[in-house]
Formats: structure tokens, C-alpha cells, sequence
């Protein structure tokens, strides 16, 4: 046995536990920047399949996604594996820009195989390519893009550089303002719920746990934020708690 192998690393979120008679709860947004990127395409076929995921009709739009592109390979759930994973990942890359090399690498296939990836990617969501369009005409007409939300980023650096980083930026700074949007509504109306830290697209915080059950319902409605495309776009947020520690959370229903 390797040394690498014999070495078990702690569970560093153990260390973080609610104080005494508190329950810890993280809050986090499921597929935040993929949903974005499909609403700023206006993708209907990817809307549709975040709609059936997040109202329990369909599967993971990472097993659809892997059916379409690799067919049988990816088993009839399209969970098997190494298709599932590189759809998961070629897909982000994909979708933010990232050229085949760089694709080959992340995927650890050649890059013919690669160019053919990303090919029927766009084949299967020509919306996608067509957002990648409009982004590069913003970058060049006013070296700047913009967010649902209405914030403007604008660029200085060379021209052919930008198009990833701003397709990045759309989806990333939207899920950013929707966790402090949400995150400004629990300090404001819920003064009895601490929160304790951001992570990304999740909030950390802690609650007495005798108020937990009158206080959950209301954080719920609380954690509802529209992104305002005119297809109005809520992410469902999903929710883990524990009474130990924030490494020992668990999955919980908001029902």
C-alpha cells in the first residue's frame, strides 16, 4: 500500500459545530450556473429538462446531457461512467468557452475526439452557440457585458482573450447577487437566524433549535429569488442540517 493511500484526511467542516441547543443549516443553489447559462441561451430543450429535474419528472440534466452526446455508452440512466463525468465537465467547459485542447486535457481523450465532443454539443443546443455569439459582438462593439440583474462588467485586456472569462462572469456574478439578495432578505425579516458564512452558492448559518421548525417554512420562501429574465428563472435551493457539527449535515426536505 502506497503511503498516499494509508493517509485518511479529516473532515475539516467537522471542526465548525453550532453553538449548544443550535441547529446548523447550509443552504445551497443545485446547478446554479448551468441553469443561468440555459436561461441566458434561451434553450428550450435545457429549460425544459432543469424544469422536470426540479419538479421531480425527470433526471439529472447531467444524464440527459450524457445520453445525448455519447448514446449507449452512457447506459440508459446515463449515469455510467467515464461518459457521465465528461459530459458533466466537457458541457461547463464547453459552455464557458474553453477551446478542445483544453477540453482534451480536462477530459483525458485525444482532441479530435475532443472537437467532436464540443461539435455535437452545439449540434444538440445551437442556443448555446448563438449566446456565445451575442457576448462576443458586446465585447466587441462595448467591451463590456452584462448580467440579468443589470450589472455591467467592462474589459480592458486584449480582445481575443475576453470571451471566456465573460461567459463565465454572466452565470458566476448572478448566482453571487442571488445568495446576498437572499442572504439580505433572512438578516432583515429573521433576526433570530445567524448567519455564519458564504461558500460559493451556499449560505451557512444556525438557528436555535427549538424555533428550527416555525423558522424553516419561512426561510424557504425567503431563499425564492427571481432572476429576472423575461422567462422568469428560480433555483431551487437545496437544504442540509445537523445539531453536531457542519460536516455531519444531512439532506432535509423543505416540506
Amino acid at each position: 500500500m502506497s503511503l498516499g493511500s494509508s493517509i485518511h484526511l479529516p473532515n475539516v467542516r467537522k471542526f465548525f459545530k453550532p453553538d449548544p441547543g443550535y441547529t446548523l443549516f447550509d443552504v445551497d443553489l443545485a446547478g446554479a450556473d448551468a441553469q443561468i447559462v440555459a436561461w441566458e441561451a434561451d434553450d428550450a430543450p435545457l429549460k425544459a429538462a432543469f424544469r422536470a429535474y426540479a419538479t421531480g419528472t425527470g433526471p439529472k440534466v447531467h444524464c440527459v446531457n450524457a445520453k445525448a452526446i455519447f448514446g449507449d455508452l452512457a447506459g440508459s440512466s446515463g449515469k455510467i461512467d467515464p461518459y457521465y463525468s465528461r459530459a458533466k465537465a466537457g458541457v461547463h467547459l464547453t459552455n464557458y468557452g474553453g477551446k478542445a485542447r483544453t477540453a482534451a486535457l480536462a477530459l483525458g481523450v485525444s482532441i479530435p475526439a475532443a472537437e467532436h465532443f464540443q461539435r455535437t454539443w452545439f449540434e444538440l443546443h445551437p442556443a448555446i452557440a448563438q449566446w456565445h455569439e451575442r457576448t462576443e459582438h458586446s465585447l466587441q462593439t462595448t467591451r463590456s457585458v452584462r448580467n440579468p440583474f443589470g450589472f455591467v462588467r467592462t474589459y480592458f485586456e486584449r480582445m481575443e482573450r475576453l470571451l471566456p472569462q465573460a461567459l463565465a462572469w454572466i452565470p458566476q456574478s448572478t448566482v453571487a447577487l442571488i445568495i446576498d439578495i437572499a442572504w439580505n432578505r433572512i438578516v432583515t425579516t429573521l433576526p433570530e437566524v445567524q448567519i455564519l458564512l458564504q461558500v460559493d452558492d451556499s449560505l451557512v448559518g444556525q438557528v436555535q433549535t427549538f424555533r428550527w421548525p416555525r423558522v424553516k417554512p419561512l426561510l424557504a420562501e425567503l431563499l425564492q429569488v427571481t432572476v429576472p429574465y423575461d422567462d422568469p428563472l428560480i433555483i431551487p435551493m437545496g437544504l442540509k442540517t445537523s445539531t453536531i457539527s457542519w460536516g455531519d449535515v444531512q439532506m432535509e426536505s423543505w416540506n
